[in-house]
């Protein structure tokens, strides 16, 4: 799908991924790109990017885990704009943690990995049926596809991610929708390269961390970014912004014994 001439909205638009897509898709001629996030003034600075560019944008200040909130948002996105042609639900958070990960960890794991991606899609999903067709890309992670030591919630919900893109590719394609997941690695984000630069606060999170680090290339968001409008036009499903994730989908898939029993030497030797 080409961007020129859509309507384009962006989760998680005030940073990292979400603000170098919103660019990104400034830069294809759109007709509007609607840019949401929960922090008002990262959100507004986007916006102001897209300005320059003489891009029709707006910014949203809404948080994901209100379910009430993205309702009225796509109520008010739709007022204006009739539909919204591409959705990016970019949003997402990570916290470090085992299986005593907290309940509220989990919770905001799952309203923001997953639920903010149903809900939103919910909420504008019927309008782009009703007018032709349209496109959904979720931010999931590679931890998706693979898993992620450390961080077993970040994990689960971008599995979650990952089961309902598919989901909504098979189930909507008559309806002439398409949808990609983006499953990147690392990329030099807040979510990787916390603001305070602090040390990792427990065990769990150093071994997230490395393990992200040890894996292969720290991406720029922009970079990544470009491989996501790439896909997009080409309405590739699986947008895999690091190559070698591939192959260590292929193997996990085919081998899958020996994937767990690698993976956990893996951690072990990253442990020490």
């Amino acid at each position: 799908m080409e961007i020129e001439n859509k309507v384009v909205l962006v989760t998680g638009a005030g940073s990292g991924i979400g603000r170098a897509i919103a660019l990104a898709c400034g830069m294809e001629n759109p007709s509007a790109v609607i840019c949401v996030d929960k922090n008002t003034a990262n959100v507004e600075k986007t916006v102001s990017q897209l300005r320059e560019t003489k891009t029709t944008a707006y910014a949203e200040t809404i948080d994901l885990t209100d379910l009430s909130a993205i309702a009225d948002l796509g109520e008010k996105v739709l007022k204006r704009h009739g539909v919204v042609d591409i959705l990016f639900s970019n949003a997402g958070v990570s916290f470090a943690g085992d299986l005593e990960t907290s309940e509220e960890d989990w919770e905001t794991s799952w309203n923001v990995n997953l639920m903010a991606q149903v809900r939103t899609a919910k909420a504008l999903l019927p309008a782009m049926i009703s007018n032709g067709g349209g496109y959904i890309v979720n931010t999931a992670s590679a931890a998706g596809l693979l898993t992620n030591l450390g961080a077993l919630s970040y994990a689960v919900t971008k599995h979650a991610s990952v089961a309902l893109s598919e989901w909504i590719a098979i189930n909507h394609r008559p309806d002439n929708i398409r949808v990609s997941v983006l499953c990147p690695m690392g990329v030099r984000t807040n979510m990787l390269f916390p603001d305070d630069d602090r040390t990792a606060s427990s065990k769990a999170e150093s071994l997230a961390q490395r393990a992200v680090l040890d894996a292969g290339d720290i991406l720029d968001p922009s970079q990544v970014a470009e491989v996501v409008i790439a896909a997009v036009k080409a309405e590739e499903f699986l947008i895999l912004p690091h190559k070698d994730v591939l192959g260590f989908y292929s193997f996990r898939a085919n081998n899958t014994q020996k994937w767990i029993t690698s993976m956990a030497k893996y951690q072990e030797q990253i442990s020490k």
